[in-house]
């Protein structure tokens, strides 16, 4: 078993000698520095088979060797010794903290930041850009609260990770002295005259000697002869006299000054007050769940309404408003986006004379393109609202409020808001599953969210209503979503059974409630693209090649020829085979292989289904097309249950992998979905075969 060696590095007070307990336990190794009659803490954690040695370094402020707890960090850091060092900056004064963190940078490689008191940062007002820091810094960071023992597995993730990079690291790191720079030049050309002079970082070692470290003067007279530190001793008495300042002042100066910058860019404080009386009717058992809930609708339904106009336009149907239905339908962000990339389509098929060419930029590359920009919109607004709640202080008090409905199914008060983001679109509901208060919760609602049924399969099931002839539509709508939520119900409930309560953990909720304050809206989009690029970065791979590669299936034949006929591609003699396995659920015949297929491609996206139905059949309604393959209410009602709960669409299927990063909870996912769907739907047809309803 292999084993890494950390050095843990930082300032008094830190939390260093808390995060160093947590990581390991409280197991640790006293013995003393080589040489010295100085403590050496060790402790030792395992992780992913992995040893991680973690050596306590004393605090400090900076790496001058003015002290002896200076010059041993620094010594050993530079040892060779350690293969990552981790230093430790504190999240409610960053902006002190972090000159540590820039010396260590400056000083080695394979060096990771950790925040620590994270957990503390937002009811003190901080909102720090994690990601922003380590772009600018060009380092890992990773925020961390040792008392909630928060990020500490991702940290010894990183650690792992640093350690075992093939990569080597990209060097320490560079910050711009200014007016200091040809003085460090001079020096820098002086020791490269010089090689293996010392160990130390060349331009680190040019700086030290600007601000007139005696030990490192001892040992370059001692290495490099006493004519090579006059030369140096020179140059750094031209630099006090043209720059007229204490040097090491200046390089000071100089290092806050990028740290100024960095927090200003990358941290926002506010003052923050509590109001705690005016919102205590969150924590009343009726009020409390009540005003959560007309929140979130009131938020789903303009999130939604501004997207894809739905639950808006269905309400305005409903009403015998259709014209206006249409409108706000046609009008939203992705009616317009769709008009826009059919506009596209259109202009490529028109313009390119090869038809298979033509389908396979309009439809494979741009459909492709187009399914993952389609998300975009829905995901901006609902993370931004997401992040206000969050960054306000609301969000904690929503979730206790729902905490009390939420219970009697196993699951916290935090699963509330992706379970209603659900009814819109099961990807961001995945997505919002971060906000789940465990690992456990979170996995379980992975796994039972995509039973909810999203708005593309409210469409399909009006579409399958119009093709009843004795089954009321009204009733087959309730009976998709009734077998949704209980199949989402009884799935979860099962899950929790197995998992949390045998060991007596039950579904309850503990988060810091932090005061309130108005969303800061430089927060608020920190956020907001963290989620968003997180979609595209890992979600939106997957759709466009899975989109590239069902079309390569639904337009090439057997023999592997071009077609530009659905019904001799691979995809329908795959569709053909397979086509037995729908007979429980009364799907036989000719038309079997149809729906088959159709219920391949919605594997893509639900929709797909309806148009697969109408182009195959060649019928210009769902109807028609049910009529063309002699499809009975006795197999459209369990053919609706199945849709309903099968695989919702690709998105959903990459947000999962996304989120959990594991391809067999992904597949897991898959085989869930299938079997939950197929049972409901065969036991659909029996219950309506025993009281004779159709």
């Amino acid at each position: 078993m292999a084993e890494i060696r950390v050095a843990l590095v930082g300032q008094p007070n830190v939390g260093k000698s808390t995060l160093f307990k947590a990581l390991t336990g409280g197991e640790t190794r006293i013995a003393n520095w080589p040489g010295t009659s100085v403590e050496r803490i060790e402790g030792l954690v395992k992780h992913k088979g992995w040893d991680i040695r973690i050596v306590d370094l004393p605090g400090i402020y900076g790496f001058s060797a003015t002290t002896f707890e200076e010059k041993l960090s620094r010594d050993y850091i530079l040892s060779g010794e350690p293969n990552v060092v981790v230093v430790l900056v504190d999240a409610l004064i960053p902006e002190r903290t972090l000159y540590l963190a820039v010396e260590t940078l400056e000083l080695a490689g394979n060096v990771i930041i950790a925040f620590t008191k994270t957990d503390l940062a937002h009811s003190h007002g901080v909102h720090i850009n994690y990601g922003l820091i380590q772009s600018r810094l060009k380092a890992p960071v990773v925020p961390t609260s040792a008392v909630c023992e928060q990020g500490l597995k991702d940290l010894l993730d990183k650690i792992i990770e640093t350690a075992s990079s093939k990569t080597p690291p990209s060097g320490t790191l560079k910050l711009d002295y200014g007016e200091l720079e040809p003085f460090i030049d001079s020096i820098l050309k002086t020791l490269a005259r010089h090689k293996g002079l010392t160990n130390y970082p060349l331009r680190w070692l040019a700086l030290r000697l600007l601000e007139g470290d005696p030990e490192l003067e001892q040992r370059i007279a001692g290495e490099a002869g006493e004519e090579v530190l006059r030369e140096i001793r020179e140059v750094r008495s031209e630099a006090s006299r043209m720059l007229g300042r204490d040097l090491a002042a200046l390089i000071a100066s100089k290092r806050f000054h990028f740290i100024l910058e960095l927090t200003s860019a990358a941290i926002v404080k506010r003052r923050v007050e509590e109001r705690a009386s005016r919102y205590k009717f969150f924590y009343n058992p009726i009020a409390g769940p009540f005003v959560t809930i007309s929140i979130i609708l009131a938020m789903f339904l303009a999130v939604f309404a501004l997207n894809t106009g739905f639950p808006l336009n269905a309400l305005l149907e409903a009403l015998g408003y259709e014209e206006a239905a249409v409108i706000v339908e046609e009008y939203s962000v992705s009616g317009l986006l769709d008009k826009a990339l059919s506009t596209l389509q259109g202009i490529i098929e028109s313009s390119i004379e090869n038809p298979f060419a033509a389908s396979f930029i309009a439809e494979g590359v741009v459909g492709g393109v187009g399914a993952l920009l389609v998300f975009i919109p829905l995901i901006l607004v609902v993370s931004a609202v997401l992040a206000s709640l969050e960054d306000s202080g609301l969000l904690p008090r929503m979730a206790i409020g729902a905490h009390y409905l939420t219970s009697k199914i196993g699951l916290s008060g935090a699963s509330i808001f992706p379970l209603t983001l659900s009814l819109g679109c099961n990807v961001p509901a995945i997505l919002a599953t971060r906000a789940s208060i465990s690992f456990r919760e979170k996995l379980r609602l992975t796994l039972t969210l995509p039973f909810i049924p999203c708005q593309a399969r409210l469409i399909v099931l009006l579409a399958m209503s119009t093709a009843l002839t004795s089954f009321s539509s009204s009733l087959l709508i309730i009976t998709g979503y009734l077998a949704s939520f209980i199949v989402f119900v009884a799935v979860n409930y099962a899950l929790y059974r197995l998992q949390d309560k045998p060991r007596g953990r039950s579904p309850e909720i503990l988060l810091e409630i932090p005061p309130l304050h108005k969303p800061i809206p430089k927060v608020v989009w920190w956020m907001t693209w963290s989620d968003l690029k997180h979609f595209i970065k890992r979600a939106g791979v997957i759709i466009f090649s899975a989109s590239v590669i069902i079309w390569l299936l639904t337009h090439t034949t057997p023999g592997l020829q071009p077609t530009l006929d659905p019904s001799s591609s691979i995809a329908a003699a795959v569709s053909r085979l397979l086509a037995p396995s729908l007979r429980p659920i009364g799907i036989t015949g000719e038309a079997a292989w149809i729906v088959l297929f159709g219920l391949l491609v919605g594997f893509f996206a639900k929709e797909l289904f309806i148009s697969s139905l109408l182009v195959i059949s060649g019928a210009a309604t769902i109807k028609q097309a049910a009529l063309a393959a002699g499809l009975t209410d006795a197999e459209l009602v369990p053919l609706s249950v199945f849709i309903v709960l099968y695989v919702p669409c690709l998105a959903t299927l990459s947000a999962i992998y996304s989120e959990t990063r594991s391809l067999r909870v992904t597949a897991l996912s898959i085989a869930t979905m299938l079997t939950v769907a197929y049972a409901a739907s065969t036991a659909t047809r029996l219950v309506l075969v025993l009281l004779q309803l159709v």
